[in-house]
């Protein structure tokens, strides 16, 4: 009977971890997930043969307002990031750099893009996270 009741807290707590919270905060916009880029080639330049190491995980908050049309980063580290968005057929729409440097929250407009679908990659520490998001009408 004792170990039937551990094994159900056991199962209850793995359980409780897997179920996302949902927690009331001031963003509108729902979380883009990026994730990183293995690519082998840099540039027009082949690179190493072998994938990297596991890159450090991107530490920022990335939300899609399409209510705002904007993408709204916020980062407590300080970084400084560069950022590209694609459209579906590779060509870039929009890019700059944005330093987190004394200021946690960053605003990307998105106003003068048609709706479709869009990629977003930013490259921190010489690492490039890719994800991807839709813009409707």
């Amino acid at each position: 009977m004792k170990k039937s009741f551990k094994l159900i807290v056991i199962l209850l707590a793995l359980t409780m971890q897997a179920i996302p919270v949902c927690a009331d905060d001031d963003n509108e916009g729902s979380p883009l997930e990026l994730y990183s880029s293995r690519t082998p080639k840099v540039g027009d330049n082949i690179g190493p043969r072998r994938a990297p190491a596991n890159p450090t995980p991107l530490y920022m908050d990335i939300f899609l307002n399409l209510t705002d049309r904007t993408i709204e980063l916020y980062d407590s580290e300080g970084s400084i990031i560069a950022y590209h968005i694609y459209n579906v057929y590779d060509v870039e729409v929009c890019s700059g750099i944005i330093s987190f440097v004394g200021n946690e929250q960053a605003v990307i407009s998105l106003a003068s893009l048609p709706a479709g679908i869009y990629y977003l990659d930013i490259i921190q520490n010489g690492i490039t996270y890719e994800g991807e998001f839709a813009l409707d009408e």
